[in-house]
């Protein structure tokens, strides 16, 4: 019995390891496909590694990874590091160093005057004015790649950084020599440090995921990570193998990991739309993110071919923007850029501090017209292309009734034109009216056609027309440029047109104009008061006449007889007065 079991189990473990396939990475720069199940187990990797469609590549153990090495898994493949240690044979750290960045050493080493190097990333100009005091003591205006002095590695001291230099540099390892005659090196990213920030100027190998990328309790130093496709980190470490970049559209779970280092100010891009799950993980911290969510672009649509824009707090610097949009008759180049910077493509970010952070910026889209001026204050969209539409009115003629259905050609007629806003803002349009496609002489260019939200008001014009026919009027709005390629979203095209009204002119056999008839009335009238006057006058005259010669008659007499009595009278004297003669005539 227990013979037919051993027997039984020694057939069974081959059909058990069919599916899978024991190997090593390659070695020798070749390129390598799985396309069914392989576990590596540690070894030296050069070379490239495709894991194809339904392949599954599980990898454990450490192994060097040479440089410019690459990983890819193509979409349908999957790559499991599980508990693996992919380190990069030419991985090199830098800690960006800052006012005030504090290094610590700690070795225990029974050594007082060993020797310290500190290595530097660049050659340190004089300009940078680089203090550095060690335990203690300062050294003023440090230059050159590197510095040298004597510490007591006894016991722990601190390193303290002041300098003034405004573009980025640091410490990439430093040396201790000591009684001993050993030389011992410790990485960038082996300091204890704060207030500085670790970086990677380069990756050492790459891992590019189009499928799905799984690592659970793995190690990868010096990696450039792109995930296209779904990447789960748990319980990793990820030392100098940062920014992680995710596309669009896809999804990264970070939990309970530690990011240590990254080649720029993040340890993971999320690009535009991707998501993310970040939980219980450490970030570099410092000047780098824990992640942020770049956009590819920052596009704002609106419906809108000519307006300003002002928008406030854009991006990771709350940056202000003022600029136009001045577009073509395609709508496509109707849109304003946010996006001139990577800075205001950044809409969300957790900071060093594991501190969450999202853009509050504002904008503000106007179109300023005769009509008033229509806008829309919105928060700009975080995403690569968005939308913002403006508000206008919805305006419509709702009809034109004229006085009568009969008018004189080339007389005034009245007509009155009802006109509403439908719509959540104020307008004051043109209005123009026409008859068989020309436009019409009416006063509809001057009427009172402003009409608030929700309002219906009748207009009244007054309308001409010179040609003896039966004619309708058509009233519509007259747009100013601005507004013209948007007009349809503020009414119909169509305008609306009234009933027939009849113009004719007058026949000459007509009965006279009632003016005339006032006339002729008042001339005749004039007429007999000016006859009744003269009678009047002229009798007046003969009565006056015949007082006179009666008058004359009678005075004629008395004068006669006076001037007898005169010369009866009559007295002459000489010069002294006394009378000479008095003569009376008989």
């Amino acid at each position: 019995m227990r013979t037919a079991s051993v027997l039984t189990i020694l057939m069974m473990i081959p059909i058990l390891f069919a599916g899978v396939t024991l190997a090593s990475p390659p070695t020798n720069g070749t390129t390598t496909t799985v396309s069914d199940s392989q576990t590596w187990n540690g070894g030296n990797f050069n070379g490239d590694v495709i894991v194809a469609s339904g392949g599954v590549l599980t990898w454990t153990g450490e192994s060097q990874i040479s440089t410019d090495s690459t990983i890819t898994v193509e979409e349908g493949g999957t790559l499991n590091l599980d508990h693996a240690e992919l380190t990069g044979q030419s991985s090199v750290s830098t800690l960006l160093i800052f006012d005030n960045t504090n290094i610590v050493i700690d070795e225990s080493i029974t050594d007082t005057e060993a020797i310290m190097t500190i290595h530097f990333s660049i050659n340190v100009p004089q300009e940078a004015y680089l203090n550095l005091t060690i335990d203690e003591t300062t050294t003023n205006e440090i230059t050159g790649t590197s510095f040298d002095t004597t510490v007591d590695l006894n016991d722990e001291f601190s390193i303290v950084v002041d300098h003034h230099y405004p573009l980025p540099f640091g410490i990439t390892h430093i040396e201790l020599f000591h009684s001993n005659a050993e030389l011992l090196t410790i990485s960038a990213e082996q300091f204890t440090q704060s207030g500085g920030s670790l970086s990677w100027n380069q990756p050492s190998f790459h891992i590019f995921n189009h499928g799905t990328l799984v690592s659970e309790g793995s190690t990868l130093m010096g990696a450039n990570i792109s995930c296209e496709h779904l990447c789960q980190f748990n319980d990793s470490s990820l030392i100098g193998s940062g920014p992680i970049n995710v596309a669009d559209q896809t999804h990264i779970e970070v939990n309970n990991s530690v990011i240590l280092g990254s080649r720029t100010d993040e340890d993971i891009i999320v690009h535009d739309q991707a998501t993310i799950d970040y939980q219980g993980t450490t970030g570099t911290g410092g000047y780098t993110d824990a992640w942020i969510r770049l956009l590819s672009k920052r596009e704002i649509h609106v419906n809108a071919q000519v307006a300003t824009v002002v928008a406030t707090g854009i991006g990771y610097n709350s940056n202000t923007i003022n600029t136009v949009i001045n577009g073509e008759s395609d709508q496509s180049t109707w849109f304003v850029d946010l996006g001139t910077s990577e800075s205001k493509r950044i809409v969300e970010w957790v900071d060093g501090s594991g501190e969450y952070n999202q853009e509050t910026g504002t904008i503000k889209i106007t179109v300023e017209s005769n009509w008033g001026d229509f806008m829309a204050d919105a928060s700009p969209p975080k995403t690569s292309i968005g939308f913002v539409n403006i508000t206008y009115p919805s305006l419509s003629i709702d009809k034109i009734e004229p006085d009568s259905v009969t008018a004189s050609t080339g007389k005034s007629h009245y007509a009155m034109i009802t006109i509403s806003n439908t719509g959540t803002v104020t307008a004051n349009p043109n209005v123009r009216c026409y008859t068989n496609g020309e436009e019409a002489d009416t006063t509809a260019n001057t009427g009172n056609w402003e009409v608030a939200p929700g309002e219906s008001k009748d207009v009244p014009i007054t309308w001409w027309h010179y040609t003896d026919e039966a004619t309708t009027l058509n009233c519509k709005f007259l747009y100013p440029d601005v507004l013209e390629a948007v007009s349809d979203l503020i009414a119909d095209e169509a305008g609306q047109t009234s009933s027939e009204v009849s113009w004719t002119t007058a026949e000459e056999v007509e009965e006279l104009p009632v003016l005339l008839y006032a006339i002729i009335v008042a001339i005749v009238v004039g007429l007999g008061v000016f006859v009744a006057l003269g009678s009047r006058r002229l009798q007046k005259k003969e009565y006056f006449e015949s007082e006179e010669v009666y008058d004359d008659e009678e005075g004629t007499e008395q004068s006669e007889a006076s001037n007898e009595e005169e010369l009866e009278d009559q007295t002459w004297t000489d010069a002294d007065g006394n009378p000479v003669v008095s003569v009376k005539e008989e």
